[in-house]
């Protein structure tokens, strides 16, 4: 236990005292900060450019119109200040020479042939100035002429607006949220692809750096391998633990100083989010069994190389591996009984991110989680033993990558 203890240590305060730890924990939530506000600001950039163009516009183009389907109000028209043009091709003309800024015109078959506009080259940031104008025009003609037609001020309404639809669901005769049911045990879904995607350069070159070094052999004959590889485990744990503080912490700093402008989708409260004891404990026996998977695994499969550097080269396949499940996303949803949701489900490097999934918008029954969950600890313990069987022939092998079937030879 002593021993344990030491290496875990060791491990946490090496780690802590390296500048990458540091830079490769701020780095994502820094980078994801500042490409939301870009976002942010390009959008209300590209917004206040178009309502300033639109403005601009309104007083230096001059519109024709020419309708032959009869639908077009001559109000609008001439509220508009439009230009009527007696033929096509006058108007397409009036363009070329550079009297008009638009030509806009509908053929009495607009329905098969569709609108066709004529207008001056504005260059690639308004490649299509008047579509909208044009589409606008011949709804709200359209609009006017129906509401002339029909008595019921009730289809009158549904013409001019769209009703709000609220749906209230249900599930075991209890009335469910599904916006907000997802949210607490989606946390354990973010959190673990969140440290697979951080901690996996940290987990296959974990055990490396001593092959390099050339210290595995004296570590052997001080340190038993399973109690190496237990502490190394629980520290990339630990540090895991620390990587997601470091991005938690300056969001609850954000939200005690922006509370007023941050909201959940839905109409979801922060303060009403259900906490299923179900969804939360499996999510919580998911996240740290699929966690200790994927560090065994990769720990093992890097102790196989000589070098970090050879090892890193096969960092995406794992990460690969655990998001796999996300791009399936649609079979997990609406088909959970299905054969690749199945071998998503118990296949060891998908089994976490399907099982945290389907757990998160509840399609697995206690009894097909508690199954998976054994399956699932199973595995963990599989890699752990496939960690401590391969660091210790590794350590043995300084200038080769070992085969993996060499280790059961």
């Amino acid at each position: 236990m002593a021993s344990a203890r030491t290496v875990i240590s060791f491990e946490v305060l090496r780690n802590l005292r390296k500048k990458t730890f540091w830079f490769a924990s701020i780095a994502p939530p820094l980078i994801l900060l500042v490409i939301i506000g870009i976002t942010h600001a390009s959008g209300q950039s590209a917004s206040s450019g178009s309502q300033q163009q639109a403005a601009t516009s309104a007083h230096n183009v001059s519109i024709a119109v020419l309708d032959d389907t009869g639908v077009i109000s001559q109000q609008v028209l001439a509220k508009g200040n439009f230009i009527r043009e007696p033929s096509e091709q006058a108007g397409i003309a009036a363009v070329k020479a550079g009297t008009l800024s638009a030509f806009i015109y509908y053929p009495k078959n607009v329905t098969e042939a569709g609108i066709q506009i004529y207008a001056q080259d504005k260059g690639i940031d308004n490649a299509t100035p008047y579509n909208d104008l044009a589409t606008t025009l011949l709804i709200d003609s359209a609009k006017l002429k129906a509401v002339a037609a029909v008595r019921n001020t009730q289809i009158i309404q549904l013409l001019e607006t769209t009703p709000n639809v609220t749906a209230t669901t249900y599930k075991n005769g209890v009335q469910t949220n599904d916006a907000a049911d997802i949210i607490a045990p989606g946390v354990f879904l973010i959190a673990f692809l969140v440290l697979v995607v951080l901690q996996a350069y940290l987990m296959i070159t974990s055990t490396t750096e001593e092959k390099e070094n050339r210290t595995a052999e004296i570590l052997l004959t001080s340190i038993k391998s399973r109690t190496l590889i237990t502490g190394k485990i629980l520290s990339l744990f630990i540090l895991g633990l620390v990587q997601l503080c470091v991005i938690i912490v300056p969001l609850i700093i954000a939200y005690v100083l922006f509370k007023q402008h941050i909201s959940l989708p839905g109409g979801v409260t922060w303060g009403h989010i259900p906490l299923d004891p179900r969804a939360i404990s499996f999510g919580l026996l998911f996240f740290v069994c699929g966690i200790v998977v994927f560090t065994g695994f990769l720990v093992g499969f890097g102790s196989l190389f000589p070098s970090a550097q050879e090892a890193g080269r096969y960092l995406g396949v794992a990460i690969i591996s655990a998001f796999i499940p996300i791009y399936a996303i649609g079979f997990i949803l609406n088909s959970t009984h299905t054969l690749i949701v199945t071998i998503f489900t118990f296949f060891p490097l998908t089994a976490p991110t399907t099982l945290l999934i389907r757990n998160t918008i509840g399609t697995i029954s206690t009894s097909e989680s508690l199954a998976a969950l054994l399956v699932l600890v199973a595995f963990a313990v599989l890699a752990i033993s496939f960690a401590m069987k391969a660091f210790r022939y590794g350590a043995m092998e300084y200038g080769r990558r070992i085969r993996i079937n060499e280790l059961f030879h």
